[in-house]
């Protein structure tokens, strides 16, 4: 498997096809404008119209394939601003990196992971990209040895909007989901604090477009990132760019909770490319599908190589995992139970669910950064 890695990180002029603007279109771009206002249900009084409506397309969104796009109300200058900090970080050599930065370990959540030592797809290589993962910082002290001057700073005031943004779109679920009005906090009120939350910087460098293998055609070559599931309840992904080489797996054709590779299922990968800027693509995570009794599944996604193009640059994105708090219980709301029949899943909390998936990842195969 390193070996196959290793020759996707070398560089290549093969040709291959190009995402198509359809792809983009199939996404839904949702204007979250009226959960962004400091009226309606997300200050305790009734939903206005426009949260209804945003509300709606959130749900038809989400039982569809779990991915959509929208703006998080934060300027789309502070954005880059996380980008271009990001990279000084990232365009060091490796060495560097791994000498200078804080490694990550499974303890904490925290710090850099190298390149080529993780893999989310059991039955791939591990995959071609490295990181570096902050928590909050009015929880935790984030080891940030070795980072950017500013870094800190950024990261802090960054921080502080997504998690204003990750209530908001809690009341939005809520609303979606056609709670009681009574329970329109029901997933807000479990981000009080966001110690199970994490933001990471991905950087995928230049490698190789190796046609029938690298566009994830086949079973076991490595890709940029393999196929998985997220396992919190949302995730905010911004992307420098276009960032070509997301996919996601619509839900409809399969429950994405127990996803493996998907060799084969042809037609079964939705391009989502990215609109750059403010512009998020938000999708849903498996403890959001485990609360909601599967009404909103979680969504499969991969990142391959489409093309020579997209192999030459750079990319690089900005996930924010939006997990409830640790001691929030998980437990899936009567409304969302069928009449006579019984909840699919135990209650369990937040911080139990998180470590019953790390040792489901673990026990099947799938590869964790080591601490050096």
């Amino acid at each position: 498997q390193g070996l196959e890695a290793q020759t996707v990180l070398r560089g290549s002029s093969l040709a291959g096809p190009c995402s198509s603007p359809a792809a983009m279109a199939a996404i839904p771009t949702i204007d979250f404008a009226p959960f962004l206002a400091d009226e309606g249900c997300v200050v305790g009084e009734s939903p206005t119209a426009g949260q209804f409506r945003v509300a709606e397309q959130i749900d038809g969104a989400m039982r569809e394939h779990g991915f959509l796009y929208m703006d998080l109300g934060i300027p789309g200058d502070e954005v880059q601003a996380m980008f271009d900090i990001g990279r000084l970080m990232f365009e060091r050599p490796e060495h560097e990196k791994c000498a200078e930065l804080a490694r990550w370990t499974a303890d904490t959540n925290q710090g850099y992971v190298p390149m080529l030592t993780e893999g989310l797809n059991p039955k791939r290589a591990p995959d071609v990209r490295d990181g570096f993962v902050v928590k909050s910082p009015h929880v935790f002290d984030n080891d940030l040895r070795g980072t950017p001057a500013g870094f800190d700073q950024a990261v802090s005031a960054f921080w502080d909007k997504l998690e204003v943004a990750t209530r908001r779109f809690g009341f939005a679920c809520a609303l979606a989901l056609g709670l009681p009005s009574s329970d329109l906090d029901f997933f807000a009120k479990h981000f009080g604090r966001c110690d199970m939350c994490a933001m990471k910087y991905n950087h995928y460098p230049p490698c190789d477009f190796v046609p029938g293998s690298t566009d994830g055609s086949s079973g076991s070559a490595a890709l940029r990132t393999g196929e998985h599931t997220d396992f919190g309840v949302f995730t905010f992904l911004f992307m420098h760019g276009e960032a070509r080489g997301l996919q996601a797996r619509k839900t409809k054709e399969g429950d994405a909770l127990s996803v493996e590779n998907t060799e084969g299922a042809d037609g079964a990968w939705l391009d989502v490319p990215g609109r750059g800027g403010a512009v998020a693509v938000v999708n849903s995570g498996a403890m959001l599908a485990q609360w909601t009794n599967d009404v909103w599944k979680a969504t499969a996604h991969r990142v391959i190589v489409p093309d020579a193009e997209e192999a030459s640059q750079h990319r690089y994105t900005l996930p924010f995992f939006a997990v409830a708090d640790t001691s929030a219980v998980v437990e899936t709301h009567p409304v969302l139970v069928p009449e006579g029949e019984k909840p699919r899943y135990a209650p369990t909390t937040s911080g139990e669910y998180i470590r019953m998936r790390l040792k489901a990842m673990e026990d099947g195969g799938q590869k964790l950064p080591v601490a050096p």
